[in-house]
């Protein structure tokens, strides 16, 4: 862990390579580094990184528009591990603008947007899959371009310490959070008694606290939401070093999310392999979008707006179209020519009242068939014809003879 010293005014030695209390009690602490840290920390410790800037070269003015930069890297791997996140890479940094990492040895040569007018200093630097910066000498290169004019007041004089913040970024999703920077040209100290020649001032929500060594430090208590922190690199009087360019105010925020693979507990073999590029990342699973099922609702059948044809006269009702279906049904029974009832074969009684013939005569020159007829006509003519009643219907499914409209006359055996 990382020495620490108090800064207040009232500080108390606790021993042990320098490290002074605080003035006043905090939430905030440090902790070790995760297991799955430790455990990367000890894959990565064979590698030395070395990063050049290619181009431009150092001190160059830039044309108008985008331009180009071209970086090499040896002895370490640049990874996307896929949905593990990010494995080993390069972090590029232009001033206190927000760094750029690249993961692929095809963003190696980039293009990067106009730079505004003046002097600017270009960082690149090798950095772990937890954003740690590598401290080994050759792991980082700097240069300064111009813009338009040279602007010397615009960066850190040449050779004097300056401090570029690698951890925490803008927002963090679980504890404990690394805070971790990058010290350049900064003199050696601790190599003998009272030389300490910087400071690194950390004020975490207002609880400050200085550090004397260029190690990274994990951090337990931080508040959820928006957190304040403040960096200052000092002097050994507590003076600022080299300002305004070693002094960096920047909001972290604590929002639940995703845990990092590596903030949790010792990783398999698989997925350090995974992260460091030894084996292909994992794939990520692709969920198909499932479009809701919208239940189908049958059409409702209207009733058609015409009108129902009118029954023909004589037909027999539709059961729905007359209530009184057991009346109509009887009706048309004894109407029907078709009975079920056994056939009567009896002649009708008219018929059998005809009156019979009588015998005929002539009388005065007449005969006698004319008399008659002419009696019976007269006899019809007064009595009218006989009634006939309606013949009985048949059992069978035959159909009789119709009974004659009237009765026929009958004649005498000389008219026959």
């Amino acid at each position: 862990m990382a020495a620490r010293v108090g800064f207040g005014p009232t500080q108390r030695q606790e021993g042990g390579a320098g490290i002074l209390s605080r003035p006043a009690p905090s939430a905030l602490r440090e902790v070790a580094p995760p297991p799955g840290v430790q455990q990367l920390m000890g894959a990565l410790g064979e590698h030395q990184p070395m990063v050049e800037i290619l181009s431009p070269r150092n001190g160059s003015t830039l044309t108008e528009g985008d331009w180009p930069l071209q970086l090499a890297v040896r002895d370490w791997p640049l990874v996307d591990a896929g949905p593990l996140g990010l494995g080993p890479h390069l972090v590029v940094q232009i001033d206190g603008n927000p760094p750029l990492r690249l993961q692929d040895t095809d963003q190696l040569e980039l293009s990067l947007p106009p730079l505004s007018p003046g002097s600017h200093r270009i960082t690149a630097y090798a950095a772990r899959p937890w954003g740690e910066a590598v401290k080994n000498p050759g792991a980082q290169a700097q240069i300064v371009v111009h813009r338009v004019a040279a602007n010397p007041l615009g960066v850190p004089a040449s050779g004097s310490p300056q401090m570029i913040v690698a951890s925490p970024g803008a927002t963090v999703s679980a504890q404990p959070v690394l805070l971790d920077w990058l010290l350049l040209d900064a003199p050696l100290q601790h190599l003998r008694p009272n030389d300490d020649s910087w400071r690194l001032r950390v004020t975490v929500n207002g609880d400050s606290f200085l550090v004397d060594r260029n190690e990274p430090l994990w951090l337990q208590g931080w508040r959820p939401g928006s957190n304040a922190l403040v960096l200052e690199l000092v002097d050994g009087q507590g003076e600022p070093l080299n300002a305004p360019f070693n002094s960096l105010v920047q909001e972290v925020r604590l929002e639940p999310g995703p845990r990092p693979i590596w903030q949790g507990n010792r990783l398999d073999a698989l997925t350090v392999a995974q992260l460091l590029g030894e084996a292909p990342p994992p794939q990520p699973e692709v969920v198909e979008p499932v479009e809701p099922v919208v239940p189908t609702i049958p059409p409702v059948l209207e009733p058609s707006p015409e009108a129902s044809p009118a029954p023909e006269e004589g037909s027999p009702r539709s059961p729905q179209a007359d209530p009184r279906n057991d009346q109509d049904l009887t009706k048309q029974q004894e109407q029907s020519p078709v009975s079920i009832e056994p056939p009567d074969t009896a002649l009708p009684d008219a018929a059998a009242q005809a009156p019979e013939p009588q015998e005929s005569g002539q009388q005065g020159g007449k005969p006698q068939g004319a008399e008659t007829n002419a009696d019976s006509s007269n006899e019809d003519k007064e009595s009218g014809p006989a009634p006939i009643e309606a013949a009985p219907t048949l059992q069978t499914g035959t159909m009789p003879s119709p009974p004659a409209d009237v009765t026929t006359p009958l004649t005498t055996q000389e008219e026959a």
